[in-house]
């Protein structure tokens, strides 16, 4: 049994029906590589089956206190029943890209059964109109609710089902598995109230660091002007995607080869590989936005998860900082833009690590949970409470987990697409996951329909955006070589940090490898 920490409740205080708050990917699998080469439904089970011991959150589900008084707390599931969690589904007519996404859109809508594991995966099959993928291909649909899986923690139970090779076997546990009995409200109260003593006591004792962080991070992000100006400046311009969501999810994904992003990135004087995407997501949604006559005079803003666990991340939870990053769309020239960006970048992370990747699970930790689940909830999870007007810190969210290296297989299928989605909730309408395989990177973004109604637009303003800062290097390279000297960098200079925080993960997605006919149409 464990008790959910105050940074995995949030996410049950902010679920509605609009907003179900879970986190997860989409792969297409090539079951050429497969034994036979075909794949059955009873071969999935019988396979993930055999690794659910690799991630034991997969077999535990919330308990609530009868009273109210503490977090919920994870147990093992008594009447825990794998084939509600995998579900067996054919892609509709005409069965091609557009009609996948579509359905994607539409089973990540869906909250998930709160009395359950949280987690569900679909195998979809009926994938023969797809450009690019083998007849025989079939799709995996990951979801994992917030609550129990950060980005890091999706991905790693994601990773406990992939092997590299196609020539799997079984990997039973060393014992059966017997479910732990739930706890009597007796026991629970007790040891609710010594735990919460605890966290108490560790968290005053915690405040003179957090202090420390805060001002730190505040001279940081001032840097040497006033400090009230650098607050004034932390507000993101109003924008579409500062309202409340609706049920109807939207998902989309476009992938970059991973040979020509390295080139560019070269070709530009190696910047972060981060920080080039970002500067070429933000130029698609400066193309976006100045398409519906919306584009602001000040910069959006993103913000950045970022991964600060130090244990396993396949024990689950939430142990996630953040910075705040200028997408510098107020800048045509994706040159320009692109050095903007780096410098936020750093500074963010520098206000990031100065603060203490620690410092707001401290800070929900001080609240007792019945306030807290009843404050926040209320305040944060209602629609009429928000419009355009209401003043946030980022317009979208950015969330970057590098592709995981070696093989790709799933039941002895290799895996050719992949794709990730997130979370959106009220004043942050828009999710950007960056994820991918060995050979491509992928940017997936979920929305919703009255927010983003023309979400295969905004894929065509990104893929514009990266031709364009293609042209931009090319161009930077004719004018280098024409001075006879070599394109270099114009990065910004590190600030000092106390430690670095690593990158968020987030469970990974991507695009097709093998080609088919041609005769096929696209999505």
């Amino acid at each position: 049994m464990r008790r959910i920490s105050a940074s995995d409740a949030i996410f049950l205080d902010l679920e509605t029906p609009n907003a179900p708050l879970s986190i997860g990917g989409l792969m297409v699998c090539d079951t050429s590589t497969a034994p036979g080469h075909f794949v059955r439904h009873r071969d999935i089970l019988q396979y993930v089956e055999t690794r659910l011991h690799l991630a034991p959150n997969l077999r535990r589900k919330l308990v609530y206190h009868p009273l109210g008084l503490d977090e919920p707390r994870l147990i093992d599931d008594p009447d825990f029943d794998l084939e509600f969690h995998v579900r067996h589904i054919g892609l509709p007519k005409p069965r091609d890209w557009r009609q996948l996404k579509i359905l994607t859109s539409r089973l990540i809508s869906r909250p998930m059964d709160m009395h359950r594991p949280l987690w569900e995966m679909y195998i979809i099959e009926g994938l023969e109109e797809l450009e690019g993928v083998p007849d025989d291909a079939f799709a995996v649909l990951m979801k994992m609710h917030h609550a129990v899986f950060d980005g890091a923690a999706a991905g790693a139970t994601m990773w406990t089902f992939m092997q590299d090779s196609p020539d799997y076997e079984p990997l039973p546990p060393e014992k059966r598995w017997v479910p732990e009995r739930e706890p009597d409200m007796l026991g629970w109260t007790v040891s609710s109230l010594q735990e919460g003593f605890k966290q108490w006591v560790d968290n005053v004792k915690a405040l003179p660091e957090m202090g420390k962080g805060l001002a730190a991070s505040a001279k940081t992000g001032a840097k040497g002007g006033k400090l009230a100006d650098s607050f004034r400046g932390m507000l993101a311009p109003k924008t579409r995607f500062q309202q409340p969501v609706t049920s109807h999810r939207v998902w989309d994904f476009v992938s970059l080869p991973m040979v020509e992003m390295q080139a560019l990135r070269t070709a530009l004087g190696k910047p972060k590989m981060n920080d080039l995407i970002l500067a070429i997501i933000a130029g698609g949604m400066r193309h976006y936005l100045n398409k519906h006559g919306e584009l602001p005079e000040k910069s959006l803003y993103s913000f950045c998860p970022i991964n600060v666990r130090e244990g396993n991340p396949i024990d689950g939870g939430n142990y996630v900082s953040g910075m705040r990053v200028s997408l510098a769309t107020n800048i045509a020239d994706p040159l320009e833009r692109l050095r903007a960006i780096t410098e936020s970048s750093l500074g963010g992370k520098a206000q990031a690590t100065a603060i203490g990747g620690d410092f707001f699970a401290h800070l929900l930790a001080m609240t007792p949970y019945p306030l807290r689940h009843r404050v926040l909830g209320e305040m944060l999870s209602m629609p009429e409470k928000f419009d355009m007007e209401t003043p946030a810190i980022a317009n979208v969210v950015i969330s970057n987990s590098p592709p995981p290296r070696g093989g790709h297989y799933f039941t002895g299928a290799k895996v050719i697409c992949s794709a990730g989605y997130g979370p959106i909730i009220n004043l942050s309408g828009v999710f950007h996951a960056i994820t991918g395989l060995d050979f491509e990177s992928t940017i997936s973004v979920t929305s919703c329909r009255e927010i983003m109604p023309d979400i295969a637009f905004y894929m065509d303003c990104i893929r514009a955006s990266f031709e364009e800062m293609k042209e931009a290097a090319a161009g930077m390279a004719a004018a280098a070589a024409e001075a006879g000297a070599a394109p270099k960098p114009a990065p910004a200079k590190k600030p000092a940090a106390k430690r670095k925080p690593a990158a968020k993960k987030v469970a990974a997605v991507r695009k097709p490898a093998t080609r088919k006919a041609a005769s096929k149409k696209s999505s």
